[in-house]
């Protein structure tokens, strides 16, 4: 109840009207801690033995293990509060990171099922909204106000395209099963967690293997150390670079033209025609020039040359039309559906925690998200481990 609920008042209510039992929301706050915290132990006792394995065991699964026939590993970043932050932090707010290892069900294709963009990312009002809210990349208002300065803001709608009679969308792979790791780690210390449960899941044994995140260096330096020499494919959400060629494209045009542009850039990712986007990009950048070294976020030269390095640092990691014919997800959707869920326990403006009851409580929610249940497995094994038990109890 205590990671499933909001809150550890909300678990005291639900077991007082459930199991009809009075308990104190301290005393709950302290069993789960203390439970978290042994699985804590035991989560690095297992990034212990993974680390403790000759190279040519980490390439294989474990002994009697089942490998997936196809895999995906994707990590992104939570928030949380923290009350125990340095007094000269200047938020108590901290990033978490999230995990999602996923067994897909395998969907291979001879050829793209989609090479036509879906839809839903050519419609303007949407892709304008889309693109602001995930990474605030998309012009704030500059460019267009230029270019409505002579009369009434241009509709959205009014400047989309005319859609097909048919819209054109894309299915995503099927997942079959997750499983969750969530903790105020470092990176360097979560991807290990990371790759040992990825391990212990047999994913090294795969058929055909997936690492999908956004273009925070974290992540790929995750996929670097610990998931390359795996033959993992490297694939950056479409929907981030999305919002980096829209913003690009509108920055210092009208809406007419810059969505014009948006509309031909996005079509040559889709199609993984990414170098003709990057010489475009050049191009325009030439033409306004470099940014000043305090240039303004809204700055179109600043917008413009910070699509052109995303774009030119990721182009290894966007061949789409390969990674839909082999059934791959192209987007972070489920690793960010799973930061959302686990949100929904420890971010909150009342919620501040600890280093240690924050990650007690991440630990449990991974685990509770986790459809391998290892919750299920800790209670079978925790009365052997629990003080004064008598090691002769068992003895013939």
């Amino acid at each position: 109840m205590a990671t499933r609920l909001p809150s550890f008042a909300a678990a005291r209510d639900s077991i007082g009207d459930t199991l009809e039992v009075e308990l104190n929301t301290k005393r709950i706050e302290r069993v789960t801690k203390r439970v978290g915290q042994e699985r804590v132990a035991e989560r690095q006792a297992e990034v212990a033995d993974w680390e403790a394995q000759p190279l040519v065991s980490k390439l294989a699964s474990p002994p009697g293990v089942r490998a997936p026939l196809v895999a995906c590993v994707s990590m992104d970043g939570g928030r949380m509060q923290r009350c125990d932050l340095p007094e000269d932090a200047k938020s108590h707010w901290c990033e978490t990171k999230v995990g999602a290892l996923m067994e897909l069900e395998p969907a291979p294709h001879l050829s793209d099922p989609c090479p036509q963009v879906p839809t839903k990312f050519l419609e303007l009002a949407d892709v304008d909204k889309l693109a602001r809210e995930i990474k605030q990349t998309a012009p704030k208002g500059t460019a267009f106000q230029r270019a409505d300065a002579a009369g009434p803001a241009a509709d959205p709608e009014s400047t989309a395209p005319t859609q097909p009679p048919e819209k054109v969308v894309l299915k995503s792979p099927v997942i079959l099963a997750r499983d969750v790791v969530a903790s105020l780690a470092n990176s360097e210390t979560f991807g290990k967690s990371l790759a040992a449960r990825a391990w212990r899941l047999g994913f090294a044994g795969a058929w055909l293997k997936a690492f999908v995140g956004d273009g925070q260096s974290a992540n790929w330096g995750v996929w670097e150390r610990h998931f390359k020499h795996l033959e993992f494919i490297p694939i950056l959400d479409f929907i981030h670079a999305l919002t980096y060629v829209y913003s690009g494209a509108m920055a210092g045009r009208s809406r007419e033209e810059g969505w014009q542009v948006y509309v031909r850039w996005i079509t040559w990712v889709w199609q993984g025609q990414v170098s003709l986007v990057i010489a475009e990009l050049a191009k325009r950048s030439a033409e306004l020039g470099l940014p000043p070294p305090k240039a303004s976020e809204t700055d179109p030269r600043r917008i413009v040359a910070e699509t052109l390095t995303y774009l030119t640092n990721q182009r290894s990691r966007m061949n789409y039309p390969e990674y839909r014919q082999l059934g791959l997800p192209i987007t972070s959707s489920p690793i960010e559906a799973t930061v959302k869920q686990v949100n929904y326990r420890v971010k909150g403006s009342e919620k501040f925690w600890a280093q240690e009851g924050g990650e007690a409580l991440l630990q449990l929610r991974g685990d509770q998200l986790s459809d391998t249940a290892p919750l299920d497995v800790y209670w079978v094994n925790r009365p052997k481990k629990a003080t004064g038990t008598r090691s002769y109890a068992t003895a013939p």
